[in-house]
């Protein structure tokens, strides 16, 4: 699901990239989120509980 993803600590806006090619952004995602996404033991699920839906898109 996950492919790989950019973090800009500053501006606190990360940009997921998928393996099917889409490429999702978002404002106002924590340091400590983004942590927790690059160690978690299933990347997507935690996508999907703790990104998805909780921050709003960047257009």
């Amino acid at each position: 699901m996950i492919e790989a993803i950019a973090y800009d600590e500053d501006s606190r806006h990360l940009r997921v990239y998928l393996t099917n090619g889409q490429r999702r952004e978002y404002e106002g995602v924590p340091k400590g989120i983004v942590v927790g996404l690059t160690m978690a033991e299933s990347p997507g699920i935690f996508y999907m509980k703790a990104i998805r839906g909780k921050y709003p898109p960047r257009p």
